[in-house]
């Protein structure tokens, strides 16, 4: 029986769809703007269990953008402020936390009995993405990551069968963690449709200064995008894009 608060979802889903969400666990690596929002539209539709990492906590600076971020929860571990916000929605859902973030040593586990990964990592943590995609493939999970670019998105899906993160990149696949701490994901690789007014300048400024522009609505944007691919992927009712392949939206050029 279909809980009442998601009774309208019912046309768009069949009952055994609906009950397959409940059934199911994603993993998300990265509670904040991508994450957060992805975590929120997956629990309205019924996903029944999550699997958590971040090892912030939110300041003040977060709130323009970020899910579950508010004067109320300034100060508060990323994941523990997700999780109250997620069973506000939600009672039911159950919840493993990995309040360490994600790293070479937590990864298998994190990734472990998830039906899919989300990664939203931050952008400066690049060394613990890889250790994520690389536990993902080990054991034959998609991975699916989303950035904002000002009023746009583009959202990656990686196979396991399919092109490596490193592949993606020309990073050697045996690529130690330890070389790969200050290595940043090129913008190159997340769209060729970067907004008219930001220049090469701008991006080598805002990467030396550990500070990229964002606002809400990229944010809200790519897990949106993100979360329609997901669940059509689970559902078995549409392929995702995969990578060398990408979605990209940009409402402004």
């Amino acid at each position: 029986m279909i809980k009442e608060q998601f009774i309208r979802n019912l046309g768009i889903m069949s009952e055994d769809e609906i009950q397959q969400l409940n059934r199911t666990t994603i993993a998300i690596a990265g509670c904040g703007c991508i994450g957060g929002f992805s975590a929120e539209l997956l629990a309205r539709m019924g996903v029944g269990k999550f699997k958590l990492a971040d090892p912030d906590v939110f300041d003040v600076s977060n709130i323009n953008r970020q899910c579950a971020a508010t004067h109320r929860t300034v100060g508060i571990h990323k994941i523990e402020a997700l999780k109250e916000h997620l069973l506000s929605i939600n009672p039911e859902i159950e919840f493993t936390l990995f309040p360490d973030g994600v790293n070479e040593k937590n990864a298998t586990a994190f990734v472990q009995d998830a039906n899919y990964v989300i990664d939203a990592i931050d952008y400066f943590s690049f060394s613990d993405s890889v250790a994520l995609h690389r536990s993902a493939r080990k054991q034959s999970k998609f991975v699916i990551t989303a950035v904002a670019l000002g009023f746009g998105t583009s959202v990656l899906t990686f196979s396991p069968q399919g092109m490596s993160l490193e592949q993606y990149l020309g990073i050697p696949e045996n690529m130690t963690l330890d070389n790969l701490k200050d290595f940043t994901f090129p913008p190159s690789g997340y769209t060729t449709n970067l907004p008219s007014y930001v220049t090469q300048t701008d991006l080598e400024r805002w990467l030396s200064d550990r500070t990229i522009p964002t606002i809400s609505v990229g944010q809200a944007l790519g897990p949106g995008v993100l979360v329609s691919h997901l669940v059509l992927h689970l559902l078995k009712r549409r392929q995702p894009v995969l990578v060398p392949e990408t979605f990209q939206l940009q409402l402004e050029v």
